[in-house]
């Protein structure tokens, strides 16, 4: 359901893309409580020496880490919630490729990450409408209603040994007992 895109220039090491994937699960479950098997997390490195990057119309070879995403909304999902889940997000970012949480943590993090580390950009889009592993995605707040009409079909797939739908359900059963 969620799509979360992280372009980096920054080279980025294996843990540390698995440690940001598996924050922005984290956070984005705790924040609106969607099956993990639905959150995508892609990484793409940038060389800077084939930057495409402009700003104010002049080409730029500046360090270019951003995050964006593609989230559905509702409104139960404030723009707080989603401030929320951006703020825990660069945290996350600064805590695995940054300094993180040491000494002056509350300075802005320009003033005390490396130019090179720095997160230009994260922002989370809305979705109008998608479909993922062949389901339309439900509407943000009607999950449960969606997990129930699509259970047999999620069973079947799980059944067949589709590694991903065998996950969900294991989650959806310490979650609720379905």
């Amino acid at each position: 359901m969620p799509y979360y895109e992280i372009t980096h220039s920054y080279p980025l090491t294996d843990a540390q893309r698995q440690a940001l994937a598996q924050a922005i699960t984290k956070i984005h479950v705790a924040a609106f409580h969607t099956p993990s098997m639905f959150i995508n997390v892609r990484f793409i490195a940038e060389d800077l020496a084939q930057s495409h990057a402009f700003v104010a119309g002049v080409r730029v070879t500046k360090t270019s880490n951003s995050i964006i995403s593609y989230v559905r909304t509702s409104p139960t999902r404030t723009k707080a919630d989603f401030d929320k889940v951006t703020k825990a997000i660069e945290d996350a970012w600064y805590s695995t490729v940054g300094k993180g949480s040491g000494a002056g943590a509350q300075q802005h993090p320009y003033l005390r990450e490396a130019p090179e580390t720095r997160l230009h950009a994260l922002a989370m889009l809305p979705i109008v409408t998608a479909r993922e592993a062949g389901f339309a995605i439900p509407v943000a707040g009607e999950e449960a209603e969606w997990i129930g009409k699509q259970l047999p079909v999620f069973k079947q797939l799980a059944a067949s040994g589709d590694a991903g739908f065998v996950s969900l359900l294991s989650e959806l059963q310490a979650k609720a007992g379905v």
